[in-house]
């Protein structure tokens, strides 16, 4: 407990000294709480967004757009219209086939998991393909 000396008291009763102790626990209690409460730094992956919708439906019919198509849950993958089950060969076919400078468009729709796209994302990362865009529905 902070006190005062008692030739600065000037004999005054210690009772009107006031008790810093319950003050000091709250304030430990408070920091405590915000350090637990505190938002942990959240992961992102920087996607560029296309800036006009019809760029997108014309490239669509483009012979040299490589189109990769997310299906739901374990329904597997498209490229162009041949499905995979296998992600192994998926990815192996994706390899061969992106090499050939066709850009690639990822198709997918809301019963996609936002996990199947990561992972997508992230093998065209780690192979190196840039030209990628994500295909959306107007509504």
């Amino acid at each position: 407990m902070i006190e005062l000396p008692a030739s600065k008291r000037g004999n005054i009763i210690t009772d009107l000294a006031p008790d810093l102790t319950p003050l000091l626990d709250v304030m430990f209690m408070l920091i405590v709480f915000f350090i637990l409460t505190a938002n942990s730094v959240n992961y992102v992956l920087d996607v560029n967004l296309p800036k006009d919708n019809d760029n997108i439906t014309k490239a669509a019919i483009d012979p040299n757009i490589l189109s990769v198509t997310l299906l739901p849950n374990t329904s597997g993958w498209k490229i162009n219209n041949k499905t995979y089950i296998d992600e192994n060969e998926f990815k192996k076919s994706l390899q061969s086939q992106a090499l050939n400078d066709k850009k690639l468009i990822i198709i997918g729709d809301k019963n996609v998991s936002m996990e199947k796209l990561l992972n997508l994302m992230t093998f065209l990362r780690k192979n190196n393909i840039q030209a990628a865009e994500i295909m959306m529905d107007k509504n």
